[in-house]
């Protein structure tokens, strides 16, 4: 019998699931959805927009789209059609054909002396003989300007930052030996010039000074929460209530 040690290594080797990331590969034809696969093409994911136009489908094929089937397909609701899915990376149990596949989707709009974008990822578990399940959806960046300026003298007020500046920024990682892994996710927000809200109307503050050009660390919405599995949902849940942070993450 092996050492008490080496068991344990072994163990690990075998509970720990695999983490995969997904490289695009050319497409058949201009104009198709760009398929992104592992580096030896056991396992590949599409997605493409479906007649509605409202609707994303993400597929998973056990090979190269083209050759195979589709193992299974999911269709994911989009609250904005202009936003764009893109493969991320896959989880998988070591010896069977459960896995997890990560989706990233990027919102964007443009109004009048401002704009903004925001990404969330998805991830979605495909068991063999189970219809696929999306089990987390987290905020991971976001990026908006809004204009504060709309003359002369608000310039002054301003001391020439016109515009608010929100960004957001998160990271979620796999970690453990299960399977669903657990999973950290940690995020940081920040609001420019100083503490500013969307819900506020910034003209109506005193006037700005250089020494308030500073960005400010919005402690809400800086957070750190650990995800499990949780078998009778299906789903993952947190450590602690994720916070609204739409001020972020809604262009």
């Amino acid at each position: 019998m092996p050492p008490p040690l080496l068991s344990a290594i072994l163990a690990a080797i075998v509970q720990t699931p695999d983490f995969e990331t997904l490289e695009p590969i050319p497409a058949a034809a201009q104009g198709e959805a760009i398929p992104a696969c592992t580096v030896d093409r056991r396992w590949c994911a599409l997605i493409e927009t479906d007649e509605t136009q409202a609707r994303q489908v993400l597929r998973l094929y056990d090979g190269l789209p083209g050759e195979r089937a589709p193992a299974a397909s999911h269709l994911i609701e989009s609250e904005n059609s202009e936003g764009f899915w893109r493969p991320g990376a896959i989880l998988r149990r070591a010896g069977s054909d459960d896995v997890i596949l990560g989706a990233d989707m990027e919102l964007q709009a443009m109004y009048s002396g401002g704009g903004g974008m925001s990404s969330y990822r998805t991830l979605v578990r495909f068991t063999p003989g189970a219809a696929p399940q999306e089990i987390l959806t987290v905020p991971l960046s976001g990026s908006l300007m809004i204009r504060a300026c709309f003359g002369e003298e608000d310039m002054k007020q301003r001391a020439g930052a016109c515009h608010d500046e929100y960004e957001f920024a998160a990271e979620l990682k796999a970690e453990g030996d299960a399977f669903p892994p657990r999973l950290t996710y940690a995020s940081t927000a920040t609001t420019f010039p100083g503490r500013v809200s969307r819900n506020e109307d910034s003209l109506a503050k005193p006037p700005l000074t250089p020494k308030d050009l500073v960005k400010a660390v919005d402690a809400e919405c800086s957070v750190r929460r650990v995800f499990t599995f949780d078998p009778a949902t299906k789903a993952y849940v947190p450590d602690a209530p994720l916070p609204d942070c739409g001020d972020y993450t809604v262009p």
